[in-house]
């Protein structure tokens, strides 16, 4: 007896078909629209500038994607973007809009570039007071305008009008602080002793969660083949340190000697024509700088540091309420003193550096 199969295959067929449609799956999530924010306020810049975007979702290669603007950025005029002043008792004060700008000269990187789509806020119409900087050169006084109140509490609100999603969060400002030594005095000298050192230490800042350190050297170079006078700095040294609860102030020590031998090792070009085209270099200043986080963009940074352990994962810190990111705010104090006549003449005993008075 023949028995006819076809319809059994094609039964056989259709049901394979439709258990294959089945059980076809996503590689991908559904898209959730995700706000991303990155803001840092600082009282002494007249411009505050803050970076939205929204997460992307790709089935293809994500950093192709991420070099393309409309992925990454929201259309103009879906948010609305302002920050908020309050007292600390919760009076509002002021509500600043922002509005979006265009920069053109964002370095090159993962997302796309030179140009980037900021939101900054309308400026004050005066600052709120200023800050007095005695610089080295005949004891100047340097004015530097503060644009924000240390004392009030600065609230972001992100308004989607398309989702109608509301993204927050709120920052103190770090505190203003004073250097407490070296003491007052127009210059600083370095002897080239192993014994001798320099202190540097600073009130604790309120509001501040770490402090990082830089301390550089400038001078100047007159060059054979230009007329013009190129500016010049090397790193003296850089660390970091963490704000100490109930502390009542931070010190960093420098050896003395430790400048000649950082002089010696940084300051001749390595190329030997580019330091032969030098005709001879003017000493500067000593400049240094305590920039300070407040605590919870301190808390962001720690959480981001690379891992020095075996175990990779890290958790994940924002203060973005409905979306990610950090809001939060900064804060940097200048310390600048003129090198002394002595460390210039030891500077000049160093031929090779060529140094004159």
């Amino acid at each position: 007896m023949k028995t006819n199969h076809l319809p059994f295959i094609l039964f056989t067929s259709l049901l394979l078909l439709f258990y294959s449609c089945e059980t076809d799956f996503k590689t991908i999530a559904d898209y959730e629209d995700i706000t991303v924010v990155y803001g840092l306020l600082d009282q002494k810049n007249q411009d505050q500038f803050i970076k939205i975007n929204k997460a992307y979702l790709s089935e293809g290669d994500i950093l192709t994607y991420a070099q393309k603007a409309d992925c990454t950025n929201y259309l103009i005029g879906v948010l609305d973007v302002s920050i908020e002043e309050y007292t600390p008792s919760g009076n509002l004060v002021r509500s600043y809009p922002c509005d979006t700008t265009t920069i053109f000269n964002k370095e090159p990187g993962v997302f796309y570039y030179p140009e980037q789509v900021l939101f900054n806020w309308q400026r004050p119409e005066s600052p709120y007071g200023y800050e007095y900087v005695i610089i080295g050169f005949n004891d100047t006084v340097g004015v530097i305008p503060v644009w924000l109140n240390e004392d009030n509490i600065y609230k972001l609100k992100i308004q989607n009008t398309k989702t109608g999603k509301t993204i927050t969060s709120e920052t103190n400002l770090v505190n203003e602080f004073e250097f407490t030594s070296p003491p007052p005095s127009r210059f600083i000298n370095f002897i080239n002793d192993p014994i001798g050192q320099k202190t540097f230490s600073w009130n604790e800042a309120e509001n501040a969660g770490k402090y990082e350190l830089e301390m550089r050297f400038y001078f100047q170079e007159i060059l054979f083949n230009s007329a013009d006078t190129v500016e010049r700095y090397i790193t003296l040294a850089k660390t970091s340190a963490s704000a100490a609860s109930g502390s009542s102030g931070l010190s960093f020590y420098y050896k003395d000697e430790n400048f000649y031998t950082s002089c010696l090792n940084l300051i001749p070009y390595s190329d030997t024509e580019k330091e032969d085209n030098v005709r001879r270099r003017l000493s500067g200043n000593i400049e240094f700088t305590v920039a300070v986080a407040e605590e919870d963009y301190a808390l962001f940074m720690q959480v981001n540091e690379p891992s020095t352990s075996i175990v990779q994962e890290k958790p994940q810190y924002s203060n973005i309420e409905n979306g990610i990111g950090i809001f939060s705010s900064r804060y940097n104090k200048k310390l600048i003193k003129d090198l002394h006549t002595q460390s210039v003449s030891l500077l000049i005993q160093f031929e090779n550096l060529k140094f004159i008075l």
